[in-house]
Protein backbone atom coordinates (compact mmCIF):
# COMPACT_ATOMS: atom_id res chain seq x y z
CA UNK A 1 0.00 0.00 0.00
CA UNK A 2 2.95 2.80 1.17
CA UNK A 3 4.14 1.68 -2.07
CA UNK A 4 1.63 2.03 -4.45
CA UNK A 5 1.21 5.67 -2.62
CA UNK A 6 4.94 6.52 -3.22
CA UNK A 7 4.81 5.46 -7.00
CA UNK A 8 2.02 7.66 -7.93
CA UNK A 9 3.54 10.80 -5.93
CA UNK A 10 6.20 9.80 -7.96
CA UNK A 11 5.18 9.61 -11.08
CA UNK A 12 2.53 12.80 -10.33
CA UNK A 13 5.60 14.78 -8.67
CA UNK A 14 8.66 13.87 -11.72
CA UNK A 15 7.87 14.81 -15.50
CA UNK A 16 8.00 12.10 -17.93
CA UNK A 17 11.03 13.12 -19.56
CA UNK A 18 13.00 13.14 -16.35
CA UNK A 19 11.62 9.77 -15.31
CA UNK A 20 12.82 8.13 -18.80
CA UNK A 21 16.50 9.88 -18.09
CA UNK A 22 16.89 8.36 -14.71
CA UNK A 23 15.31 4.86 -16.35
CA UNK A 24 18.15 5.07 -18.64
CA UNK A 25 20.52 5.87 -16.48
CA UNK A 26 19.75 2.60 -13.52
CA UNK A 27 19.71 0.50 -16.97
CA UNK A 28 23.51 1.88 -17.93
CA UNK A 29 24.14 1.54 -14.14
CA UNK A 30 23.47 -2.25 -14.29
CA UNK A 31 25.16 -3.52 -17.18
CA UNK A 32 28.64 -1.79 -15.66
CA UNK A 33 27.62 -3.53 -12.73
CA UNK A 34 27.71 -6.82 -14.30
CA UNK A 35 30.68 -6.97 -15.64
CA UNK A 36 32.78 -7.58 -13.26
CA UNK A 37 30.64 -11.01 -13.30
CA UNK A 38 31.83 -11.72 -16.52
CA UNK A 39 35.47 -11.22 -16.08
CA UNK A 40 35.25 -13.29 -13.50
CA UNK A 41 33.67 -16.28 -15.64
CA UNK A 42 36.22 -15.96 -18.63
CA UNK A 43 38.31 -18.67 -17.15
CA UNK A 44 35.63 -21.35 -16.83
CA UNK A 45 34.61 -20.37 -20.48
CA UNK A 46 38.24 -20.42 -22.37
CA UNK A 47 38.10 -23.49 -21.01
CA UNK A 48 34.62 -24.94 -22.05
CA UNK A 49 35.13 -23.92 -25.72
CA UNK A 50 38.83 -25.17 -25.41
CA UNK A 51 37.19 -28.21 -24.99
CA UNK A 52 33.59 -27.84 -27.50
CA UNK A 53 32.73 -29.59 -30.23
CA UNK A 54 31.40 -26.39 -31.87
CA UNK A 55 33.06 -25.40 -35.52
CA UNK A 56 35.47 -22.57 -35.72
CA UNK A 57 32.79 -20.54 -36.83
CA UNK A 58 30.56 -21.47 -34.35
CA UNK A 59 33.41 -20.65 -31.54
CA UNK A 60 34.57 -17.54 -33.10
CA UNK A 61 31.30 -16.09 -32.58
CA UNK A 62 30.02 -17.29 -29.12
CA UNK A 63 33.60 -15.84 -28.10
CA UNK A 64 32.55 -12.26 -29.70
CA UNK A 65 29.45 -12.17 -27.93
CA UNK A 66 31.71 -12.88 -24.81
CA UNK A 67 33.53 -10.07 -25.15
CA UNK A 68 30.44 -8.11 -25.94
CA UNK A 69 29.59 -9.14 -22.52
CA UNK A 70 32.38 -8.15 -20.97
CA UNK A 71 32.39 -4.73 -22.58
CA UNK A 72 29.21 -3.98 -22.39
CA UNK A 73 27.32 -5.58 -19.14
CA UNK A 74 24.34 -7.93 -19.21
CA UNK A 75 22.37 -7.90 -21.82
CA UNK A 76 20.06 -10.84 -22.89
CA UNK A 77 21.15 -10.19 -26.57
CA UNK A 78 24.49 -8.77 -26.49
CA UNK A 79 24.34 -7.67 -30.44
CA UNK A 80 21.69 -5.95 -29.97
CA UNK A 81 22.25 -2.01 -29.33
CA UNK A 82 21.59 -0.63 -25.68
CA UNK A 83 19.41 2.07 -27.74
CA UNK A 84 16.87 -0.68 -28.69
CA UNK A 85 16.57 -2.08 -25.26
CA UNK A 86 16.00 1.88 -23.63
CA UNK A 87 13.34 2.59 -26.70
CA UNK A 88 11.36 -0.29 -25.04
CA UNK A 89 12.02 0.14 -21.17
CA UNK A 90 11.83 4.01 -21.65
CA UNK A 91 8.06 4.13 -23.22
CA UNK A 92 4.75 5.03 -22.20
CA UNK A 93 2.13 2.47 -21.85
CA UNK A 94 -1.38 2.97 -21.34
CA UNK A 95 -2.13 -0.01 -18.38
CA UNK A 96 -5.84 0.44 -16.90
CA UNK A 97 -8.13 -1.73 -14.73
CA UNK A 98 -11.17 -3.57 -16.00
CA UNK A 99 -13.42 -2.82 -13.09
CA UNK A 100 -15.55 -5.89 -13.75
CA UNK A 101 -12.51 -8.20 -13.49
CA UNK A 102 -10.09 -6.07 -11.49
CA UNK A 103 -7.44 -7.03 -13.38
CA UNK A 104 -5.08 -4.90 -15.36
CA UNK A 105 -4.85 -5.00 -19.26
CA UNK A 106 -2.57 -3.09 -21.77
CA UNK A 107 -4.86 -0.72 -24.20
CA UNK A 108 -2.88 -1.66 -27.25
CA UNK A 109 -2.67 1.03 -30.14
CA UNK A 110 -5.32 -1.09 -32.01
CA UNK A 111 -7.61 -0.98 -29.35
CA UNK A 112 -7.11 -5.00 -28.05
CA UNK A 113 -6.80 -5.19 -24.39
CA UNK A 114 -3.77 -7.20 -23.31
CA UNK A 115 -4.70 -8.86 -19.65
CA UNK A 116 -2.75 -9.91 -17.00
CA UNK A 117 -3.05 -12.35 -14.18
CA UNK A 118 -4.52 -11.97 -11.10
CA UNK A 119 -1.83 -9.80 -8.42
CA UNK A 120 0.33 -8.35 -11.17
CA UNK A 121 0.84 -4.51 -10.56
CA UNK A 122 1.70 -1.67 -13.02
CA UNK A 123 5.21 -1.66 -12.61
CA UNK A 124 5.18 -5.38 -13.25
CA UNK A 125 2.91 -5.24 -16.00
CA UNK A 126 5.49 -2.04 -17.98
CA UNK A 127 7.86 -4.43 -17.34
CA UNK A 128 6.75 -7.99 -18.31
CA UNK A 129 4.95 -6.57 -21.64
CA UNK A 130 8.08 -4.31 -22.59
CA UNK A 131 10.51 -7.22 -22.24
CA UNK A 132 8.44 -9.45 -24.35
CA UNK A 133 8.23 -6.64 -26.75
CA UNK A 134 11.75 -6.17 -26.86
CA UNK A 135 12.46 -9.68 -27.28
CA UNK A 136 10.62 -9.98 -30.03
CA UNK A 137 11.90 -6.76 -31.65
CA UNK A 138 12.91 -6.84 -35.24
CA UNK A 139 16.69 -7.43 -34.52
CA UNK A 140 16.15 -10.04 -31.94
CA UNK A 141 17.49 -13.57 -32.46
CA UNK A 142 14.53 -14.78 -30.28
CA UNK A 143 11.98 -13.50 -32.59
CA UNK A 144 9.43 -16.06 -33.39
CA UNK A 145 8.57 -14.54 -36.69
CA UNK A 146 10.62 -13.09 -39.83
CA UNK A 147 10.23 -9.37 -40.00
CA UNK A 148 7.43 -8.89 -42.56
CA UNK A 149 5.07 -10.30 -39.73
CA UNK A 150 3.08 -8.34 -37.25
CA UNK A 151 3.71 -8.72 -33.26
CA UNK A 152 1.93 -6.93 -30.43
CA UNK A 153 3.98 -4.38 -28.96
CA UNK A 154 7.36 -3.92 -31.23
CA UNK A 155 8.41 -0.97 -32.53
CA UNK A 156 8.56 0.12 -35.92
CA UNK A 157 10.18 3.54 -35.48
CA UNK A 158 13.58 3.87 -36.21
CA UNK A 159 14.13 -0.45 -35.89
CA UNK A 160 15.97 -2.29 -38.98
CA UNK A 161 15.99 -5.59 -38.63
CA UNK A 162 19.25 -7.72 -39.26
CA UNK A 163 19.78 -10.91 -40.54
CA UNK A 164 20.59 -12.86 -44.01
CA UNK A 165 17.85 -15.50 -43.88
CA UNK A 166 14.83 -12.62 -43.72
CA UNK A 167 14.22 -13.66 -47.86
CA UNK A 168 11.77 -16.26 -46.54
CA UNK A 169 8.68 -14.94 -45.26
CA UNK A 170 8.01 -17.16 -41.80
CA UNK A 171 4.53 -16.56 -40.38
CA UNK A 172 0.84 -17.87 -39.93
CA UNK A 173 -0.70 -18.54 -43.14
CA UNK A 174 -4.12 -16.46 -44.23
CA UNK A 175 -6.79 -18.83 -42.70
CA UNK A 176 -4.42 -20.98 -40.66
CA UNK A 177 -4.90 -23.24 -37.68
CA UNK A 178 -2.56 -22.12 -34.64
CA UNK A 179 -0.50 -23.70 -31.88
CA UNK A 180 0.37 -21.62 -29.38
CA UNK A 181 1.96 -23.55 -26.77
CA UNK A 182 3.55 -21.72 -23.41
CA UNK A 183 1.13 -18.73 -23.91
CA UNK A 184 1.22 -16.61 -20.62
CA UNK A 185 -0.49 -13.54 -21.25
CA UNK A 186 -0.74 -14.70 -25.13
CA UNK A 187 1.21 -11.86 -27.00
CA UNK A 188 1.92 -14.30 -29.65
CA UNK A 189 -1.54 -15.64 -30.12
CA UNK A 190 -3.10 -12.28 -29.99
CA UNK A 191 -0.31 -11.15 -32.87
CA UNK A 192 -2.13 -13.55 -35.38
CA UNK A 193 -5.18 -14.02 -34.08
CA UNK A 194 -7.10 -12.07 -37.36
CA UNK A 195 -4.88 -14.69 -39.80
CA UNK A 196 -5.97 -17.68 -38.14
CA UNK A 197 -8.78 -19.55 -38.29
CA UNK A 198 -8.72 -21.61 -34.96
CA UNK A 199 -6.06 -20.76 -32.32
CA UNK A 200 -5.60 -23.44 -29.23
CA UNK A 201 -3.77 -21.90 -26.81
CA UNK A 202 -2.00 -24.09 -23.87
CA UNK A 203 -0.88 -22.53 -20.86
CA UNK A 204 -0.26 -24.41 -17.66
CA UNK A 205 -0.83 -21.84 -15.12
CA UNK A 206 -4.41 -21.03 -13.78
CA UNK A 207 -3.79 -17.60 -13.04
CA UNK A 208 -3.01 -17.00 -16.82
CA UNK A 209 -5.80 -18.82 -17.96
CA UNK A 210 -8.39 -16.73 -16.42
CA UNK A 211 -6.47 -13.45 -17.72
CA UNK A 212 -6.39 -15.37 -21.58
CA UNK A 213 -10.08 -15.54 -21.38
CA UNK A 214 -10.73 -11.85 -20.80
CA UNK A 215 -7.95 -11.30 -23.11
CA UNK A 216 -9.23 -13.67 -26.07
CA UNK A 217 -13.08 -13.04 -25.30
CA UNK A 218 -13.94 -10.94 -28.64
CA UNK A 219 -12.52 -13.90 -30.49
CA UNK A 220 -13.91 -16.65 -28.33
CA UNK A 221 -15.37 -18.30 -31.60
CA UNK A 222 -11.70 -18.92 -32.93
CA UNK A 223 -9.89 -19.34 -29.46
CA UNK A 224 -9.73 -22.86 -27.50
CA UNK A 225 -7.79 -22.35 -24.18
CA UNK A 226 -6.42 -25.83 -22.44
CA UNK A 227 -5.12 -25.44 -19.28
CA UNK A 228 -2.28 -28.10 -19.51
CA UNK A 229 1.21 -28.88 -20.06
CA UNK A 230 2.09 -30.21 -23.47
CA UNK A 231 3.53 -33.39 -23.03
CA UNK A 232 4.55 -36.94 -24.33
CA UNK A 233 1.45 -38.18 -22.06
CA UNK A 234 -1.62 -37.38 -21.61
CA UNK A 235 -3.20 -37.52 -18.14
CA UNK A 236 -5.41 -35.08 -15.88
CA UNK A 237 -2.41 -31.89 -16.37
CA UNK A 238 -0.81 -32.84 -19.53
CA UNK A 239 -1.74 -33.80 -23.54
CA UNK A 240 0.39 -34.99 -25.93
CA UNK A 241 0.22 -33.09 -29.57
CA UNK A 242 -1.59 -36.04 -31.23
CA UNK A 243 -4.18 -36.57 -28.50
CA UNK A 244 -5.05 -32.80 -28.93
CA UNK A 245 -5.12 -33.21 -32.53
CA UNK A 246 -7.72 -36.08 -32.10
CA UNK A 247 -9.18 -34.62 -29.09
CA UNK A 248 -10.15 -31.29 -31.35
CA UNK A 249 -10.55 -32.85 -34.84
CA UNK A 250 -7.87 -31.02 -36.21
CA UNK A 251 -7.13 -32.06 -39.79
CA UNK A 252 -3.78 -30.00 -40.40
CA UNK A 253 -1.84 -27.29 -38.53
CA UNK A 254 -0.43 -24.75 -40.09
CA UNK A 255 1.80 -22.99 -36.97
CA UNK A 256 3.20 -24.19 -34.00
CA UNK A 257 5.05 -22.12 -31.55
CA UNK A 258 6.70 -23.69 -27.98
CA UNK A 259 8.27 -22.23 -25.51
CA UNK A 260 7.93 -24.29 -22.36
CA UNK A 261 11.03 -23.27 -20.27
CA UNK A 262 13.55 -26.46 -21.61
CA UNK A 263 10.16 -28.76 -21.87
CA UNK A 264 10.26 -28.45 -26.10
CA UNK A 265 11.69 -31.75 -26.51
CA UNK A 266 9.54 -34.23 -24.47
CA UNK A 267 6.58 -32.27 -25.89
CA UNK A 268 7.54 -32.55 -29.82
CA UNK A 269 7.83 -36.36 -28.42
CA UNK A 270 4.07 -36.19 -28.33
CA UNK A 271 3.52 -35.51 -31.91
CA UNK A 272 5.28 -38.51 -32.92
CA UNK A 273 3.09 -41.09 -34.73
CA UNK A 274 3.65 -45.18 -34.98
CA UNK A 275 7.19 -46.52 -34.05
CA UNK A 276 8.66 -43.00 -34.79
CA UNK A 277 7.98 -43.39 -38.42
CA UNK A 278 6.01 -40.40 -38.82
CA UNK A 279 4.73 -37.11 -36.83
CA UNK A 280 1.82 -34.73 -36.82
CA UNK A 281 1.04 -32.84 -39.74
CA UNK A 282 2.40 -29.43 -38.75
CA UNK A 283 3.46 -26.96 -41.63
CA UNK A 284 5.37 -24.61 -39.37
CA UNK A 285 7.30 -24.84 -35.68
CA UNK A 286 9.14 -21.79 -33.86
CA UNK A 287 10.26 -23.63 -31.08
CA UNK A 288 13.31 -22.37 -28.14
CA UNK A 289 16.41 -24.21 -28.19
CA UNK A 290 18.38 -21.72 -25.37
CA UNK A 291 16.91 -23.45 -22.37
CA UNK A 292 19.46 -26.22 -21.94
CA UNK A 293 22.77 -26.40 -23.59
CA UNK A 294 21.98 -29.29 -25.53
CA UNK A 295 18.42 -27.88 -26.74
CA UNK A 296 20.04 -26.70 -30.22
CA UNK A 297 21.30 -29.80 -31.39
CA UNK A 298 18.60 -31.94 -30.52
CA UNK A 299 15.56 -30.11 -31.62
CA UNK A 300 17.70 -29.74 -34.83
CA UNK A 301 17.86 -33.45 -34.91
CA UNK A 302 14.24 -34.20 -34.02
CA UNK A 303 12.32 -31.93 -36.86
CA UNK A 304 15.62 -32.89 -39.60
CA UNK A 305 14.60 -36.89 -38.59
CA UNK A 306 11.05 -36.16 -40.34
CA UNK A 307 12.01 -34.73 -42.99
CA UNK A 308 11.42 -30.38 -42.22
CA UNK A 309 13.91 -27.51 -43.21
CA UNK A 310 15.27 -25.94 -40.48
CA UNK A 311 17.64 -23.16 -39.61
CA UNK A 312 17.92 -21.07 -36.16
CA UNK A 313 17.73 -17.50 -35.92
CA UNK A 314 20.28 -14.99 -36.81
CA UNK A 315 22.20 -13.87 -33.10
CA UNK A 316 23.23 -15.43 -30.30
CA UNK A 317 21.17 -14.72 -26.05
CA UNK A 318 23.08 -15.19 -22.70
CA UNK A 319 21.59 -17.34 -20.98
CA UNK A 320 22.66 -16.36 -16.96
CA UNK A 321 22.30 -20.20 -15.53
CA UNK A 322 25.36 -22.37 -14.46
CA UNK A 323 25.79 -24.18 -17.54
CA UNK A 324 28.20 -23.66 -20.06
CA UNK A 325 27.94 -22.21 -23.00
CA UNK A 326 25.98 -19.03 -21.81
CA UNK A 327 25.49 -17.83 -24.90
CA UNK A 328 23.42 -20.12 -27.63
CA UNK A 329 21.01 -19.85 -30.23
CA UNK A 330 17.23 -18.63 -29.29
CA UNK A 331 14.94 -19.64 -31.91
CA UNK A 332 14.66 -22.69 -34.49
CA UNK A 333 12.48 -22.34 -37.56
CA UNK A 334 11.28 -25.41 -39.18
CA UNK A 335 8.61 -25.75 -42.40
CA UNK A 336 7.24 -28.47 -44.63
CA UNK A 337 6.03 -26.59 -47.45
CA UNK A 338 7.43 -23.71 -49.59
CA UNK A 339 7.63 -20.73 -47.64
CA UNK A 340 7.10 -17.42 -49.94
CA UNK A 341 9.29 -14.46 -50.50
CA UNK A 342 8.72 -11.58 -47.82
CA UNK A 343 7.38 -8.11 -48.90
CA UNK A 344 10.10 -5.62 -49.20
CA UNK A 345 7.67 -3.42 -46.94
CA UNK A 346 7.78 -2.48 -43.07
Amino acid sequence: MVNSIIKRIYRRTIPFTLRVKIKRFRCREAMNASKICFERQETNFRDYMDESMFDETRKADISRNFSLLKKNGAATFPEMNISIYEKYFTRKLKIKKDPTTDLFYVLLDDGKKLFYKRGMNESSINHSFNSVSFEQDYASPHRYLTCDQHFVGVLRSGVKHVGSREEDSFGVAESGIVIDVGAAEGNFALSVIEKASKVYIIESDAAWCEALKHTFSPYKEKVEIIQKYLSDVSDDNNITLNDLIKKYGINKIDFLKMDIEGYEKQALRGGIIGDNTSFADINKMAICTYHNPQDELEVSNFVQQFEYKSYLTNGYMYVPDSNMPPIRKAILRAHKEQICVASSKQ
